[in-house]
C-alpha cells in the first residue's frame, strides 16, 4: 500500500521533469536560431545611384529625425555589433552585417533630389501689358500704399540670439521700406507701446495705437527715428490697430487706382479683446480691398492659429518667422513683387525672375535637406560604431571597413545629389536667360531701342 501512494509522487515528478526538459529545449532552439541569425554569411551592398538611395528608409530614421532615439535603443545597435563581431563568420560576413544593421536602421528618408523638375519655359504668349506684377496672386497697381503695424507688446523685448524681437523687426521693417519702388506711400503703426503687460494698464495699454509715421512718401531720416522711437510694452490690440490703419489707406486711396497692402507683425495674438479677423474681413470687403498678410514672428503654436485666421479673412497670406533671417526673407520677397512694375520690360521680367528663384530656391531646400540628413546619417552611424568598438573591442579589420564603407557611400551619394543639382540649377538658369531675350527683343521691337 505504501508503494503505491508513492505512484502519484513519482509520476508527477517526473511530468514535471518533462516540463522542465521541454522548456530548456525550446529555449535551447531559440538560442540555437538566434546564433544561427548571427553567424550565417551575409552580403550587403550600398545603394551606387540617387533612385535606390532615395527607395530605402531605416526603421529608426523617424526616430533620430524627431529627436527621440533613446540611449537604449543605441545601446540595443551597440549590443547586436558586438555580436556579429564575434560572430563565427569571415571578416567580409561580419563587415557586410554590420554594414547592413547600420543601414537598415539609421538610413534617412531622402528626398528625391533626382524627381525635382523646374517649371516649363515661361511663354511670350502669356504676358500681357499691364504690371503683371503679383503679390497674393494680385496684379500690383501704378500706385501702391503699404501700411505697415508693429506689435509694441511687453512680449517683444523677448529676445532671439541675443537680440530683442523688437530691434529685429525694427531692422528687417527700416530695409523693407528703403527698398520700395520711390512711388510708393508706407506708414508706420505700433500698438500696445504704453502701459505695461498689467491688467491695471490693459485699458491705457489697449487703446495706445499710433501712427507714428504717416501714409506718404518714403523719407529714411523720418522713417528711421519712427522706428527707433518703438519700445515694448503692453498689451496686443491687433483689431483696432488694423481699423485705424485701414481708415488711413481709404483716406491715401481716395481717387486713385492703387493696391493697398496691409503688413502686421507680431509675436502674439489678440489679447485687448477684439476680432482682428472680422475687422480683416471687413476691410477686405470695403472699396479700398487690402491686401493683408501677417507674419508671425516667433509665435507660439497656441497663437498661430489666431494670427492665421486673420490673413485667411482677407485672401492674405500667414507666414512664421522664428528669426531673423527669415524675417527679412519675407519681407525681401515683397519687395521683389513691388519693386519692378516701373518699366513694360521689368513687368514683364519679372514673372521670369519669380519662377527662377522659385525653382532655385525650391532646389537649393531640397539639396540642404538631402545633404543635412545624409550628414546625419553618417554621424549616427559612425558615432554608434565607436560606441561598440569602445565596449566591445571590434576587429580592427571590420571596424576600419565598415567606417570606410559608410564615409564611401556617404561621399557617392552627396556627389551623386550635387551633381544632379548642378544639372538642374543649369537648366533652370538657362530657361531664364532665354526668356529673358525674348523679352529684351519684344521690347526694343516695341519701343524702337535697340
Amino acid at each position: 500500500m505504501k508503494r503505491t501512494g508513492l505512484l502519484p509522487f513519482v509520476f508527477a515528478a517526473f511530468l514535471a521533469g518533462c516540463g522542465s526538459q521541454e522548456t530548456e529545449t525550446k529555449e535551447a532552439a531559440e538560442s540555437a536560431a538566434e546564433q544561427a541569425a548571427v553567424t550565417e554569411e551575409t552580403t550587403f551592398s550600398y545603394p551606387d545611384t540617387l533612385e535606390k538611395a532615395v527607395a530605402k528608409q531605416g526603421k529608426w530614421w523617424e526616430k533620430i529625425e524627431d529627436d527621440e532615439l533613446t540611449e537604449q535603443d543605441k545601446q540595443d545597435i551597440v549590443q547586436q555589433i558586438g555580436e556579429i563581431d564575434k560572430a563565427e563568420t569571415s571578416e567580409e560576413s561580419r563587415q557586410a552585417a554590420v554594414s547592413k544593421l547600420l543601414f537598415d536602421t539609421f538610413h534617412p528618408e531622402l528626398p528625391a533630389i533626382n524627381e525635382f523638375t523646374p517649371q516649363e519655359k515661361i511663354s511670350l504668349e502669356e504676358l500681357d501689358t499691364g504690371s503683371n506684377i503679383k503679390l497674393n496672386g494680385r496684379e500690383v497697381k501704378e500706385h501702391v500704399n503699404v501700411a505697415l503695424i508693429l506689435d509694441a507688446s511687453g512680449s517683444m523685448k523677448a529676445e532671439i540670439d541675443g537680440k530683442s524681437r523688437m530691434d529685429i523687426a525694427k531692422e528687417a521693417i527700416s530695409e523693407f521700406a528703403a527698398n520700395l519702388p520711390e512711388s510708393t506711400s508706407v506708414s508706420l503703426s505700433i500698438y500696445g507701446h504704453k502701459g505695461t503687460s498689467a491688467d491695471s494698464d490693459k485699458g491705457l495699454s489697449c487703446s495706445a495705437i499710433e501712427e507714428v509715421y504717416p501714409l506718404g512718401t518714403y523719407n529714411q531720416s523720418s522713417f528711421t527715428q519712427a522706428v527707433e522711437s518703438v519700445q515694448a510694452s503692453g498689451w496686443t490690440p491687433i483689431s483696432a490697430a488694423l481699423a485705424k490703419a485701414g481708415d488711413s489707406l481709404k483716406a491715401a486711396s481716395a481717387g486713385q487706382e492703387a493696391t493697398n497692402v496691409i503688413y502686421i507683425v507680431s509675436d502674439g495674438k489678440e489679447t485687448c479683446d477684439g476680432n482682428p479677423a472680422e475687422t480683416a474681413k471687413g476691410l477686405a470687403a470695403s472699396d479700398i480691398e487690402p491686401i493683408i498678410n501677417v507674419i508671425g514672428f516667433s509665435i507660439e503654436d497656441a497663437d498661430q492659429a489666431a494670427l492665421k485666421a486673420i490673413a485667411d479673412a482677407a485672401d492674405g497670406e500667414f507666414i512664421e518667422a522664428d528669426d531673423e533671417q527669415e524675417l527679412k526673407a519675407e519681407f525681401q520677397k515683397s519687395n521683389d513683387a513691388m519693386v519692378e512694375w516701373i518699366y513694360w520690360r521689368n513687368s514683364h521680367t519679372v514673372d521670369a525672375i519669380y519662377q527662377k528663384n522659385n525653382d532655385t530656391t525650391d532646389l537649393i531646400n531640397l539639396k540642404n535637406k538631402f545633404t543635412n540628413r545624409m550628414i546625419s546619417f553618417k554621424n549616427t552611424s559612425v558615432n554608434t560604431l565607436i560606441e561598440a568598438n569602445n565596449e566591445y573591442s571590434l576587429d580592427p579589420d571590420v571596424y576600419d571597413g565598415v567606417r570606410k564603407d559608410l564615409e564611401d557611400y556617404y561621399e557617392l551619394v552627396r556627389s551623386m545629389a550635387e551633381e544632379d543639382y548642378e544639372k538642374k540649377r543649369e537648366q533652370i538658369e538657362n530657361d531664364y536667360e532665354s526668356v529673358r531675350k525674348e523679352i529684351d527683343t519684344q521690347y526694343e521691337e516695341n519701343t524702337g531701342e535697340k
